[in-house]
């Protein structure tokens, strides 16, 4: 088995092994993140989706394939966890959305055919995916010309708590204070161009039980590049804020005014390839 088909298979029992805290965390209401920062940005990038065609990569356990569903999308949602798509098809089963789910690794999208959708969706996924290149190249060919492309992802340039060989080399500084509020007064990073594998652990409070996941680290350039080699123009970017409600529920939010913790990409596919 190869290095790469090692770390494939590292990526999808890491995520199955999480699926039921993954579950239980999604749907208590308590993912803040995705609720009242980076939620928001990608659906109003997105618009109407009422009567496209809406491809969910990297779905999860649905949560955002039912809002496409809801506002009227024909949606497919695919995920490499099989254990993530066993709750999504389970979800489905209650709530009769017209969802299809596939558990498949986004670079080999073949039971789809070509030019098919058209948007296509990866939300907080493309930094854990492998093969993000061989991503990209399939989302080009699965979307209609001048489809859109829109992935949310954490900001390559403020990634934290990055290690090489076991050393940080980013992150926040945070204090501490008597009264038990943090401050969060400076990111600091001391390499970006290293691209390398990380490995991430989910402890906290708001988890059911935590669990390790594994992310890759590549620069902005990377991405953008990809997109571009594919025939996919960026035709917008944001850098998400907060809502104030997020804030209000969960104060360390506040820090993502000053430094983002996300980019949102859309990219319009120009030709056929």
């Amino acid at each position: 088995m190869t290095v790469e088909m090692n770390i494939r298979t590292t990526v999808k029992e890491q995520w199955d092994d999480a699926a039921e805290s993954w579950v239980k965390f999604v749907r208590s209401g308590k993912n803040y993140y995705t609720e009242y920062l980076n939620g928001p940005a990608l659906k109003q990038r997105i618009g109407n989706v009422t009567g496209k065609k809406v491809l969910d990569i990297g779905c999860g356990e649905g949560f955002l394939s039912r809002f496409f569903a809801a506002a009227g999308a024909e949606v497919t949602g695919v995920d490499i966890s099989e254990k993530l798509i066993k709750a999504a098809v389970e979800e489905e089963g209650r709530r009769m959305l017209g969802i299809r789910y596939l558990a498949a690794d986004a670079a080999d999208l073949s039971m789809l055919g070509s030019e098919g959708f058209d948007v296509v969706s990866c939300f907080m996924a493309l930094m854990d995916m492998l093969d993000y290149d061989g991503v990209i190249s399939e989302v080009s060919r699965v979307l209609k010309t001048e489809g859109k492309f829109i992935t949310v992802l954490e900001h390559p340039c403020f990634t934290a708590n990055r290690l090489i060989e076991d050393k940080p080399v980013s992150g926040w500084v945070k204090r501490t204070h008597k009264n038990g509020t943090k401050e969060y007064p400076r990111f600091w990073l001391s390499d970006y161009f290293h691209r390398h594998s990380c490995s991430y652990k989910w402890n906290h409070a708001r988890l059911p039980s935590s669990f390790v996941t594994t992310g890759f680290h590549r620069t902005l350039s990377d991405y953008v590049n990809s997109m571009c080699k594919h025939g996919l123009a960026i035709t917008g970017m944001d850098e998400p804020q907060p809502l104030e409600e997020g804030v209000r529920l969960h104060p360390p939010m506040a820090k993502h005014y000053r430094i983002p913790h996300t980019i949102l990409i859309e990219a319009t596919k120009t030709r056929m390839l």
